[in-house]
């Protein structure tokens, strides 16, 4: 920094740099000054400070065959640090372990009966948690944020003391049990909340400032963005117009687990997957119930879509590798409810997207912690106060 050099402005420009690097598979100078508008003497002299404070390393150049040397690249140094996203959910618990960009290292998962209690379930998790751990060669020491995803509305404290279909959870102090064996932040969030994190992050609709994600699968339920931020609400509910009755969606999936015919030996989990599978194969019935199920879900779907006006609803969930049987009556029902028609897409994210989505949420905690206004030193961080 020079003498005549603002600090401010030097910090801003400092983040400003570290951003262009992060986004990017590798940068060069020239890139970094196209991407900033700032001098090259500045850049290189950005980089220098982001590779000192850890957050920058430079890429082996590579020969391009043309002769001569390859200009000198620059990219996130992501591996130094892990962050450890969770799915708590009714039949199963998983995890997915990442380093710092989102760039999944490891996962693992396990069932869970239903009817499990806290312990059981904490112990099951554990088991997850510590697989995922293994699975990348990582320590608890490694991980410098953990999010977890569990079933029903989450308070400011991270319980689900409101309502939750995990049987005894509202008493559980997820962040307590997880913070004696992480030393790190931990979160913990509702699972279709994160989900849509993971959609905008990483899925079809990147980029929108307005969305509505319904969750269509063993559980209905809804999340938003509006102006591209999470709707929480003020005690982390928004979105559970399930328990209205009059949006149908408590009974939603009864119309796939009540077809005539369906074997009586079936697991809940199994039995939608059953119905979905005879209605594609012109069972009169199923293809009924199925179209029911999707009236049902755009009644709901209905009222968030009246109450935001979102540019997209994307359908998420265990059921959507089946919505070419039930997306067009989806969207048929919807467009009769509203004032104005958004898009409807499919979720791209595969069964580890809720996963996916708590390690979306760790990783704007590293985010909002080091690199928000100024960069701070490339350092694990402690749990918060």
């Amino acid at each position: 920094m020079t003498k005549r050099e603002n600090p401010q402005v030097r910090d801003l420009n400092l983040v400003r740099t570290f951003r262009e690097v992060r986004a990017g598979s590798g940068s060069t100078t020239t890139e970094l000054v196209r991407a900033t508008g700032l001098s090259r003497p500045s850049i290189n002299s950005l980089v220098s400070e982001l590779t000192d404070l850890g957050w920058v390393v430079a890429v082996e150049p590579v020969p391009n065959g043309q002769g001569g040397r390859p200009p000198q690249r620059f990219r996130f140094h992501a591996e130094i640090g892990r962050l450890l996203g969770i799915d708590i959910g009714v039949h199963r618990i998983s995890a997915v372990l990442t380093d710092l960009a989102g760039t999944v290292l490891a996962g693992h998962e396990l069932a869970v009966e239903p009817t499990a209690a806290p312990a059981q379930r904490l112990d099951r998790l554990d088991e997850v948690v510590e697989a995922a751990l293994a699975g990348a060669g990582a320590t608890p020491e490694a991980v410098w944020s953990v999010a977890a995803a569990v079933t029903g509305p989450v308070d400011a404290h991270g319980r689900t003391s409101m309502v939750s279909p995990l049987p005894g959870w509202a008493e559980v102090d997820l962040v307590g049990h997880l913070g004696r064996r992480f030393t790190c932040p931990v979160q913990v969030e509702n699972d279709v909340k994160v989900a849509l994190l993971a959609e905008h992050e990483w899925g079809v609709v990147s980029g929108a400032r307005d969305v509505v994600y319904i969750l269509a699968g063993l559980r209905t339920g809804a999340a938003a963005l509006v102006n591209g931020r999470l709707v929480r609400g003020h005690g982390g509910a928004a979105g559970e117009i399930g328990a209205l009755p009059a949006v149908r969606w408590l009974t939603a999936l009864e119309d796939l687990q009540q077809v005539p015919g369906m074997p009586g030996s079936l697991r809940e989990s199994e039995r939608s997957a059953w119905t979905f599978r005879q209605a594609r194969q012109g069972n009169a019935e199923a293809r009924e119930a199925v179209w029911r199920y999707a009236r049902d879900l755009a009644t709901g779907a209905a009222a968030v879509v009246l109450t935001l006006d979102p540019e997209i609803v994307v359908l998420g969930g265990g059921n959507t590798p089946w919505a070419d049987l039930w997306g067009a009556e989806f969207g048929a029902m919807l467009s009769k409810s509203v004032v104005r028609m958004p898009q409807v897409k499919v979720s791209s994210l595969g069964p580890d997207h809720v996963a996916r989505g708590a390690v979306r949420l760790a990783m704007a905690d590293v985010e909002s912690t080091f690199y928000a206004e100024r960069l701070l030193p490339a350092e694990r961080p402690r749990a918060h106060a």
